[in-house]
């Protein structure tokens, strides 16, 4: 029961305070860096511009996200990552439960690690998972909180347009 309240008392103090910042659609993404989950190697979001990319905020504690990663990397590996790519953003406090969730449930795409949360609030981030569409110029397009299996289809559809433009 304790667990369950920090985690709800999280979300309220990473999510609600920033939520006048929100990274909107016509917005540039933020230039940022992050550890990835396993602790080697930084990433930053710049790394991949000239490709469209998926930037999904999600958490092992959050049932939707279990349904949306093995559709993801499905979704990948169809699209492939010539001109696509998917980065995560784990927000678990404890990155020990995001390798436990990703131990049960591998993925190909990158994942990085915010534990303090900080790029939740930068984005505006409210839900989760919520996923933010950038096209090749690093600006974003489409925003997505919650997932439902039937998101991957829109979502695999307006992913293609952005790569043909």
């Amino acid at each position: 029961m304790t667990r369950f309240l920090s985690k709800i008392l999280l979300m309220v103090f990473i999510f609600l305070p920033f939520s006048v910042s929100a990274i909107s659609v016509g917005d540039t993404v933020p230039s940022f860096k992050a550890r990835s989950i396993d602790g080697n190697d930084n990433v930053t979001v710049n790394e991949y511009r000239g490709k469209v990319v998926l930037i999904d905020f999600w958490a092992s504690w959050c049932p939707p996200c279990l349904k949306s990663f093995p559709l993801y990397d499905d979704l990948r590996r169809e699209i492939g990552t010539t001109d696509f790519e998917i980065l995560a953003i784990n927000v678990d406090e404890n990155t020990e439960d995001a390798k436990k969730f990703l131990s049960k449930h591998p993925v190909a795409f990158p994942i990085v690690k915010d534990p303090k949360g900080v790029l939740p609030g930068v984005f505006g981030v409210k839900a989760m998972p919520t996923s933010y569409l950038i096209d090749k110029n690093g600006v974003v397009k489409y925003v997505h909180a919650a997932f439902k299996e039937g998101d991957i289809a829109k979502l695999k559809v307006e992913i293609e347009k952005l790569i043909a433009e």
